[in-house]
């Protein structure tokens, strides 16, 4: 979802260091590193995060083809989810152990059996289920180190940095006026950029005059 349809909510991030003069040779072998993986539903990993094409969330056999338009690299982050439902879990938890009960002839189990059996029918229902697949649209634009995410979520973002930051191996922060300028992407001058850093937050409304306006409207309450 995002850049090609779907949801126009992004967010904006500044690469915070320069794009190094052997990228074109780095990269592919990068990104395929760090390309998505399934899922074993033999193991105990739930969720899985990787890149993949922008077009087609199973596609991730990757090349410059795929993801380089010009001056702009596009992908998606894929995010695969592999988890039993709690409910479905414990209707056929119960189930064996009931089975188990009658089987073996026994009175009850204790709670390390059950826990046992717990962790074999999860296994065995993770090998019945596909994962969930969602995929997160990302554009780079290598000229001007901006970085645009597809996605409001905070979980999802973070995720987002720490692929990036691995992937490419560039610190990537929030897109601010300081961090632009800070970086080079305003042309502003060092001295400006120094006096960016000393500003203070000002408040455009006093404590006082924002009590009295706050009674005002409430009628004096």
């Amino acid at each position: 979802m995002g850049a090609f349809n779907g949801s126009l909510t992004y967010r904006q991030y500044f690469v915070r260091a320069p794009l190094p003069d052997d990228w074109r040779d780095r990269f592919p072998q990068r990104i395929a590193d760090f390309s998505a993986k399934d899922i074993d539903p033999k193991g105990e990993e739930e969720r899985g995060v990787g890149w993949c094409s922008a077009h087609f969330p199973l596609d991730v056999d990757l090349h410059e083809g795929l993801y380089l338009y010009n001056d702009y690299l596009a992908l998606s982050m894929r995010v695969d989810t592999l988890k039993v439902a709690g409910p479905t879990l414990k209707i056929h938890a119960e189930l064996e152990c009931r089975r188990v009960i009658a089987a073996q002839n026994l009175e009850s189990l204790n709670r390390y059996q059950r826990a046992e059996i717990k962790e074999q029918v999860k296994l065995q229902l993770r090998k019945r289920i596909l994962p969930s697949i969602k995929a997160v649209d990302f554009v780079w634009n290598l000229e001007r180190q901006t970085v645009w995410f597809w996605s409001g979520s905070e979980k999802v973002n973070v995720e987002f940095q720490e692929l990036f930051e691995q992937t490419f191996e560039l610190p990537l922060g929030s897109d601010t006026a300081y961090t632009a300028a800070a970086y080079g992407a305003l042309g502003v001058s060092d001295e400006v950029v120094t006096a960016l850093a000393t500003l203070q937050p000002s408040f455009f409304i006093s404590g006082e005059t924002g009590l009295a306006a706050s009674l005002e409207i409430s009628g004096g309450r």
